[in-house]
């Protein structure tokens, strides 16, 4: 009896970054299923060798992980073997790129500016900031800076203070850039919320911000992207960030691969990356509110929003306050009712959940403090379109 084929896949990479190896998993979570596949990790080696050896290894697909130069994308393209493309280089865009037909991965750039804005306006900030990537022309950076003042501009906020591109000579070394940066940093409107594009962008503003004596969060909010807890949490103040979940379009682009790899026609797809939340850390941990009193109320109702029992006299009591007091003075700091909060708070946190976790859906509305499905359930539909099952299907 003949034995099936088994597919022998490559992967090419420099490096292991946090979302790249997220989107790994995913597809490794597709070959398990659906394989046997033989992977094959090509890391820091020799390009040239490396790619006559995978002629003679039998590679039968490439799945090309990592910012490829236009000579190396062209070696890989003469394997004349299926590939896919995941962290889609700039070049990559072009048409007259080597790896441009192949199917690829891009985060979904603009829902993660939106996000960021979104997060900050419900902080109650009037001043906001963008620090882009080193190379200004990084189409994702670019990206995130469009979503970001979009969503910033819907919400009536038209002015966003956006730094300055680096020149040459402080794209190669950090200490030429970080004097220009403290003092763009002190000249800012306070209090500001400033977004950068990933984290370790958002970790140069921590550092700058430190050196220049501006106090993060109170003066200077920070907000990164990918949540790399190795960055985040050994920046000071932690950085707070927007986690992605790359998982899902590792699993899709690798069953698309799978298909190539079987004698499927090559068709140009995108498999997007979307942001789930913000994980909140000090960077980011205060509320632009002039009125104290109803910055601390906010705090107290995201750290119990989660209890089934908690009552608008809780949180007037937490904050020494009449309930009727805290309720005028409440709706005035922020725009909403301290109900609309707690179920905003609430609905937020389910959202994720329903992202990120296996849990039942009835358990999931339990954890967020919610009194029943049904009701969580009616709540959700009105406040997203959606049903929470058709919401945590589409991720």
């Amino acid at each position: 009896m003949k034995q099936p084929v088994i597919p022998r896949v490559v992967i090419m990479t420099s490096t292991i970054a946090k979302g790249l190896q997220e989107m790994l998993q995913g597809v490794l979570a597709y070959a398990q299923e659906h394989g046997p596949w033989r992977i094959y990790q090509q890391e820091n080696r020799r390009w040239m060798y490396e790619l006559h050896d995978l002629k003679r290894w039998g590679c039968t697909g490439v799945i090309a992980a990592d910012y490829h130069t236009v000579e190396e994308a062209r070696q890989i393209a003469t394997l004349k073997v299926p590939v896919v493309v995941l962290l889609q280089p700039h070049p990559m865009r072009q048409r007259g790129y080597p790896l441009f037909k192949w199917p690829c991965v891009v985060w979904n750039s603009t829902a993660i500016g939106r996000m960021a804005a979104e997060y900050f306006v419900e902080r109650h900030y009037t001043h906001f900031a963008f620090v882009g990537h080193i190379y200004s022309d990084s189409y994702w950076s670019v990206a995130r800076e469009r979503g970001f003042r979009a969503a910033l501009r819907a919400h009536g906020h038209r002015k966003c203070h956006v730094y300055a591109p680096c020149t040459a000579a402080e794209q190669r070394d950090w200490a030429m850039e970080r004097p220009r940066m403290e003092a763009w940093l002190r000249a800012l409107p306070k209090p500001v919320a400033l977004f950068a594009p990933n984290d370790r962008r958002g970790k140069q503003v921590l550092d700058a911000c430190l050196d220049a004596g501006v106090s993060v969060p109170d003066e200077v909010a920070v907000l990164g992207v990918d949540n790399d807890e190795w960055i985040c949490e050994a920046s000071v103040p932690t950085l707070s960030s927007i986690q992605c979940d790359p998982r899902p379009a590792g699993y899709r682009i690798a069953a698309h691969l799978d298909r190539l790899m079987r004698g499927e026609r090559c068709v140009k797809t995108e498999y997007g990356v979307e942001p789930i939340r913000v994980i909140t850390r000090q960077s980011t941990e205060w509320v632009a509110i002039a009125d104290q009193k109803m910055a601390a109320a906010l705090r107290y109702i995201r750290q119990h929003a989660h209890e089934r029992d908690l009552r608008v006299a809780d949180i007037a009591r937490s904050v020494g306050l009449s309930r009727r007091a805290t309720e005028i003075r409440f709706r005035a700091a922020t725009g909403r009712t301290l109900r609309g909060e707690i179920e905003h708070v609430r609905l937020e946190r389910l959202r994720a959940l329903l992202t990120e976790s296996d849990a039942t859906i009835g358990a999931c509305t339990e954890a967020c403090g919610f009194a029943g499905q049904t009701h969580a359930g009616r709540v959700f539909r009105q406040r997203f379109g959606m049903t929470m099952g058709q919401w945590r299907k589409g991720q």
